[in-house]
């Protein structure tokens, strides 16, 4: 039975999604969850970018993560951000986003070479000329995956008076 449905039982931790875009925007760390074909999960650290309603992700050309989304597309990706390991109050001070969708490889050779640009410039301080010329030079080695997503859903403790018993 799928648990795609369960509501968040700490509904005093859920954010907009507007809030969820912003922690996305925010984070560092994101793990890529994947499952492949006989239900044998998979994750791994990716760096992503945001843009509408896509999250895109680059990779080398093969691998785990690439033939569990041939073998089944539904991703789940995590991020979090710790705030504070409050070991005063048995609790962690956080902001995460929960985000499902259907992943894809971009193939169109225009639209990966957008998610390249967007995805550099999120992390790095290059210019767009040094950006393009990076680029172009491992274009043709590189992945890109696109996420469309489906749900986004954020949860934040960050006060010491979210702390409730279970």
């Amino acid at each position: 039975m799928s648990t795609k449905n369960t509501p968040l039982r700490r509904k005093d931790r859920l954010r907009t999604e507007t809030e969820a875009r912003d922690i996305i925007n925010s984070c560092d760390f994101t793990v890529l969850s994947t499952a492949d074909s006989e239900n044998m999960p998979y994750g791994v650290p990716v760096s992503v970018v945001l843009e509408e309603n896509h999250l895109y992700f680059h990779c080398a050309k093969a691998g785990r993560k690439l033939e569990n989304i041939q073998q089944n597309p539904h991703v789940c990706v995590t991020f979090a951000k710790v705030r504070l390991v409050d070991g005063e109050n048995f609790t962690t001070r956080y902001e995460s986003v929960i985000a499902e969708g259907t992943a894809a490889v971009v193939e169109e050779e225009t639209e990966k070479c957008h998610a390249l640009q967007l995805i550099c410039r999120r992390y790095t301080q290059h210019s767009d000329e040094e950006i393009d010329a990076y680029i172009q030079r491992y274009f043709a080695q590189t992945g890109v995956v696109r996420v469309d997503l489906e749900s986004i859903s954020a949860k934040v403790a960050l006060n010491v008076g979210d702390r409730k018993s279970t």
